[in-house]
């Protein structure tokens, strides 16, 4: 399996678009070009949405924390939709693959890609989607399998303040758009968006499956792979949660000693801690300008640890 990190550019010169559907699907209508964004209205039948939502798991055990979000567990939750065997889920895949030109092999094996986020959920804030590795998807797709709670239409809306689009979900409809920039060889810097809140007196969750795009760099045949993207990640969020046991341990015990969460997640990028390490994590964190005064606002002890590293 291939992925593209920061460093590593993901498009090849002669690409094509990978976000835009192939001109037979006729109610694709482009909302920006820079970056390029598409909505593909009714994509999927009703009566299709409707079995993707019925085999979306219901036991909560199936939801983990969406990556560096542990957080918003309460509000925004992750899992997979299974597909393998599944008649009218394989039925979607192979209408994506056709549409999109993508090989979707790696989503029916392991399944696909949903984000729940429940009545109340907050904005979600502007960022550049990448995965747990920190790498950049090509391109993602959205596939919306909620409407808008009636009483608030404006809810759970994606929007990119850059590009000027947002667009409210409608079952069925495809966002697709472009994550990267071929010139500039980085991600696309007017693909940031984010997601409205959903209000608390909401009917029912909302749900979208979520597609992402990459490109070998042998330019051959792109690929939809089974990883959640999202961002906006403090530094070291992403190691204290996904990093080596020695980074995840001295997060863990920078918030056993009474630390704040800017220290503790500073500790685990610095992959040790100890008490005398504070001052220097406290200024670390500062430097970066990433973390708001909540988050070295210290947490209560734990009670007694041994100090990692």
């Amino acid at each position: 399996m291939f992925f593209f990190s920061l460093a590593t550019p993901a498009f090849s010169a002669d690409h094509n678009l990978l976000a835009k559907p192939s001109a037979s699907v006729a109610t694709t209508t482009q909302l920006a070009s820079s970056p390029p964004i598409f909505l593909t209205k009714d994509f999927v039948s009703p009566a299709a949405v409707a079995h993707l939502r019925s085999k979306i798991p219901s036991d909560e055990g199936a939801y983990e924390p969406c990556i560096g979000q542990v957080d918003e567990f309460a509000s925004k939750r992750c899992t997979f939709l299974p597909a393998a065997g599944d008649e009218v889920v394989e039925a979607v895949l192979a209408s994506v693959e056709r549409a999109w030109g993508v090989d979707t092999a790696r989503l029916r094996e392991r399944g696909v890609p949903i984000i729940r986020y429940l009545p109340g959920a907050p904005p979600v804030g502007v960022h550049g989607d990448e995965d747990r590795h920190r790498f950049v998807p090509n391109a993602t797709l959205v596939l919306y399998l909620t409407p808008p709670d009636a009483d608030a239409p404006g809810g759970g809306q994606t929007f990119f303040p850059d590009a000027g689009v947002r667009v409210t979900p409608s079952p069925g409809a495809v966002l697709s758009f472009e994550n990267w920039d071929a010139a500039a060889a980085a991600p696309h810097a007017k693909a940031k968006h984010g997601v409205s809140a959903v209000p608390k007196t909401a009917a029912h969750d909302r749900f979208v499956a979520q597609i992402p795009i990459a490109l070998p760099p042998s330019g051959s045949r792109p690929y939809a792979y089974a990883e959640h993207v999202s961002g906006n990640k403090k530094p070291g969020e992403h190691e204290s949660m996904h990093g080596t046991d020695a980074q995840k341990g001295a997060a863990a015990a920078a918030l056993a000693a009474g630390m704040s969460i800017a220290v503790a997640f500073m500790a685990a990028k610095a992959g040790k801690f100890s008490a005398e390490m504070e001052e220097e994590l406290t200024a670390a964190a500062q430097a970066t300008q990433k973390f708001s005064e909540a988050d070295f606002v210290k947490k209560p002890k734990e009670g007694a640890f041994e100090a990692a590293g």
